[in-house]
């Protein structure tokens, strides 16, 4: 019997944004073309939502359970404190504070936190306190349970999308229900369907292919630091919240731009060529980052903790802070930053959002060539695109580098009001036809 091929991930998505519909292959190099406002940048957002959700419900689940268990033990605590004089019952005082009680509960496990919760029973019940007795009970029924999967995910999810379209995923105007189907092979791996903005419901049948994911937007963010940093995600909001609720508090950043800031602020410059593997063809043994440097003529860049600032270090043992480098070089950075910290793998999707924005023709080509090179080392990326030289550039180095089986392209398509996205991998003229039609108008009119 014939060996199969590998079949790829898919993601099928019905009326999310202004998309009706799109069928999407994520396996190596999948290329996303179109004009703007055509929902290009909402399947990378959407895409990193879910993966993300996924890659987090478990730091949710936790987070979630803790605060309802700090909740109650505030709650015993200043019951106590109305109750009973501290000075002359100690023990009530040392056993029941917050801080060393949440923290003796979070340092154990299984029949420990039973024990611990079991001693405070014990003590409670000689002052015969019934009620906050219950609340131990609680304590104890919370952090024993185990809650449902679907539900801890669910919740995770609507986070995630809240962080990432603002309450605006639904269609305008329109009361149809927006369906995100993934599937791997033969087999369907996720059911989701949202109306009005809300999850309806949920089906997970097996885990994601991907437990990271990273979406670049923009290298400007290299030299926002600070204020990303400093600012909260609408993923850390807390339950119960609603839109009004959100708007007040610290600054609010998207997650996948928080998410890329923590990322890079990782990396180190004193090994910058002793941690990565990979080349430029999958076959040579120069190091990909030194390619990069070749490309931008210059030493990389770091991070410096102490000034809380990315540098660009050129050729003659001068650096310059973030905000007084060009924004291409910024480009090739967070690439070399991101595999300098070991954080691109097989199993890690790389989201790039129009990159061409920042670079002039000839560094488009070179940074097509470079994300080719990313697939040819097996990472998986999904990229956004209006540019001809980067799409021609991506489909030539697919080719080149041998990984047009695992290289799909895709085209948006709008009537104004909703966009289709459809595969022209067999047919790429089609992007060009679509891209150069301003140019043709302006030209011959």
């Amino acid at each position: 019997m014939g060996t199969r091929k590998a079949q790829s991930m898919k993601l099928k998505i019905e009326n999310i944004g202004m998309i009706r519909s799109a069928d999407i292959k994520l396996d190596g190099l999948t290329v996303i073309a179109g004009e703007n406002d055509t929902g290009k940048s909402t399947v990378g957002k959407l895409i990193f939502s879910v993966v993300k959700a996924f890659n987090r419900y478990e730091e949710d689940l936790n987070e979630s359970r803790y605060s309802r268990v700090l909740d109650l033990i505030e709650k015993i605590y200043f019951q106590l404190r109305k109750i009973y004089n501290f000075e002359k019952y100690t023990e009530l005082q040392e056993q029941f504070n917050p801080k060393f009680f949440f923290k003796e509960i979070k340092e154990k496990k299984g029949a420990g936190i039973n024990g611990v919760i079991g001693d405070k029973i014990v003590l409670l019940e000689e002052f015969n306190d019934v009620e906050s007795i219950e609340s131990l009970y609680m304590i104890r029924d919370i952090l024993n349970k185990d809650e449902d999967k679907n539900i801890t995910i669910k919740r995770a999810l609507t986070k995630a999308f809240i962080s990432e379209f603002y309450f605006d995923l639904s269609p305008k105007n329109s009361d149809v229900d927006s369906l995100i189907n993934v599937s791997e092979g033969f087999n369907n791996i996720l059911d989701i369907l949202l109306n009005d903005n809300e999850i309806k419901s949920l089906s997970l049948h097996d885990d994601l292919q991907f437990n990271d994911v990273t979406f670049i937007e923009t290298p400007i963010f290299l030299q926002m630091y600070d204020l990303i940093r400093s600012a909260s995600t609408l993923f850390e909001m807390p339950e119960g919240k609603n839109e009004r609720m959100v708007k007040m508090g610290r600054p609010k950043v998207a997650l996948h731009t928080k998410d890329l800031i923590s990322k890079l602020d990782s990396a180190q410059y004193d090994d910058l060529f002793q941690r990565t593997l990979f080349s430029l063809d999958g076959v040579s043994e120069t190091p990909l980052i030194e390619d990069i440097l070749e490309i931008t003529q210059g030493k990389g860049f770091s991070f410096d903790r102490k000034e809380k600032d990315f540098y660009y270090h050129k050729k003659e043992n001068t650096k310059f802070k973030s905000i007084n480098t060009a924004t291409g070089l910024k480009s090739f950075g967070i690439i070399q930053l991101l595999i300098q910290s070991n954080l691109l793998d097989e199993r890690s999707l790389l989201i790039i959002d129009e990159p061409e924005i920042h670079l002039h023709p000839k560094w488009q080509v070179e940074y097509a060539k470079l994300i080719v090179a990313l697939v040819k080392n097996d990472i998986p990326v999904l990229i956004t695109s209006h540019s001809p030289e980067i799409i021609q550039a991506l489909s030539v180095f697919s080719e080149e580098f041998g990984i047009q089986d695992r290289t799909a392209f895709y085209l948006t398509e709008s009537d104004g009001v909703s966009s289709q996205i459809n595969d022209v991998t067999d047919d790429i003229n089609k992007i060009f036809t679509t891209l150069a039609e301003p140019l043709h108008n302006l030209v011959w009119g």
